[in-house]
């Protein structure tokens, strides 16, 4: 569907053209027009599916035909990270760019003093993330009176992180008579919950299957010892594929771990968790965006929603706490409709947790072997018995095949890999 259809502004055309979109992902055909008819919607939608201009370009469509009420904040995002709620002001400031609508983005690490100036002027959007937006409101700092609609986008990582009571806080700031939209990467009790709660008469929508049909991210598995992980993730970076990598780690001490060890063989990474400052934090990204290194290092939460172009590739040099995790991780590679890889390096401690993450998803992970890599612990592995349903096994073995690859040698290292469809990116 061209976004011309949906009879947006020629001003938010004009930019969204200068950003080559032309033809609208599946999520934006199914809930663009619903935000434009000022819906409530719960979009259910992996990482990467162009959520951002889903429910960015409607509301300015909205904001542009009613001005009424324009004064103070008009629109609020609240993202679960500083990386995600930047990103998300820098696509709105270029959305409207054309247009006499402004954006503004608040996040902890920052003055107060300065947010608290910006504040006081006109702000038409303004995009948040939970923690500070609170502190401001409890402060009396920030006046949320005109707002007319609250976006929770990564709901589930918010949830994940705590922040439910400060949501709750944000709503009776608000008032119940607004728009909301809701967007989760997965459906779970707690964002069925959060949805019935907040969401009036609302639109579902979960494009994820529609995705599989169009997307493809090839999933992969190494099977090896705690010890052999540096050295095969040096190997695979260096001589398996060319492009830049995102390798993830549960713990900041990981991600200092790692990073010593890729940068000792030669490798010019960059590292990214909690530990580094906001203005540190932001470098590192944009550094690894211009190309300045092959490799991020990073935690889960510090990489949440990081949008990186023609990312070839992720590795979980550790396997993450939960499918959510795992979701967000390998959402980072396939996106704009390439192909993407994910990795992943399971120790025997680990191996419970890469079966509960297949029989989640409903996949089998492509295991490949490699000589010199994984050969004392692959017959020590026994894999945990995941209790799965026969429709399950049926529909898992059809979808994604069963197929277990050896390969001979590290020379010779390109077998298939079982494939997980998600994205594209707006």
């Amino acid at each position: 569907m061209d976004f011309k259809t949906f009879g947006l502004n020629d001003t938010i055309l004009e930019a969204i053209h200068e950003y080559k979109y032309y033809e609208a992902t599946p999520i934006q055909e199914e809930i663009i027009p619903h935000i434009l008819k000022k819906r409530d919607v719960q979009a259910i939608a992996p990482t990467g599916t162009g959520k951002t201009a889903a429910f960015s370009l409607p509301i300015i469509q909205n904001l542009l035909k009613n001005t009424s009420n324009s004064n103070g904040i008009r629109a609020l995002i609240i993202a679960p990270t500083k990386e995600l709620a930047v990103q998300i002001n820098k696509n709105i400031e270029h959305y409207t760019k054309h247009t006499s609508l402004n954006s503004y983005v608040i996040f902890g690490g920052a003055k107060m003093v300065s947010q608290i100036t910006i504040l006081e002027t006109k702000v038409d959007i303004l995009v948040a993330t939970t923690g500070r937006l609170v502190e401001h409101i409890k402060q009396k700092t920030i006046n949320l009176r005109n707002v007319e609609v609250l976006v929770l986008d990564e709901a589930d990582t918010l949830l994940d992180m705590g922040f439910i009571n400060e949501i709750d806080t944000v709503r009776e700031t608000i008032g119940e008579k607004i728009q909301t939209l809701l967007f989760s990467a997965t459906l779970g009790q707690s964002i069925k919950k959060l949805s019935d709660k907040i969401l009036d008469k609302k639109i579902s929508v979960n494009i994820d299957k529609a995705q599989k049909a169009t997307h493809k991210i090839n999933q992969s598995v190494y099977y090896v010892s705690k010890q052999e992980k540096d050295e095969l993730v040096s190997y695979l970076i260096g001589k398996q594929y060319k492009d830049r990598f995102i390798v993830f780690t549960r713990t900041k001490f990981g991600a200092k771990q790692v990073f010593k060890a890729i940068t000792a063989a030669g490798v010019k990474a960059i590292s990214l968790h909690g530990d580094l400052s906001q203005g540190a934090r932001l470098k590192a990204i944009q550094e690894f965006r211009d190309d300045k290194a092959q490799v991020l290092v990073a935690t889960d939460i510090t990489a949440r929603g990081i949008d990186i172009k023609a990312l070839e590739c992720i590795i979980n040099y550790d396997i993450p706490n939960s499918v959510d995790d795992y979701i967000h991780r390998i959402g980072r590679t396939g996106r704009a409709g390439e192909v993407g890889n994910a990795i992943s390096l399971v120790s025997p401690s680990e191996v419970y947790s890469i079966r509960v993450i297949e029989k989640k998803l409903q996949l089998l992970l492509t295991e490949v072997t490699m000589d010199g890599f994984g050969e004392k612990v692959r017959d020590e592995i026994k894999s945990p018995k995941i209790t799965i349903k026969k429709e399950e096994k049926q529909k898992t073995k059809g979808a994604f095949g069963n197929k277990r690859k050896k390969e001979p040698s590290r020379k010779k290292l390109k077998g298939k890999r079982s494939g997980w469809n998600i994205h594209d990116n707006r």
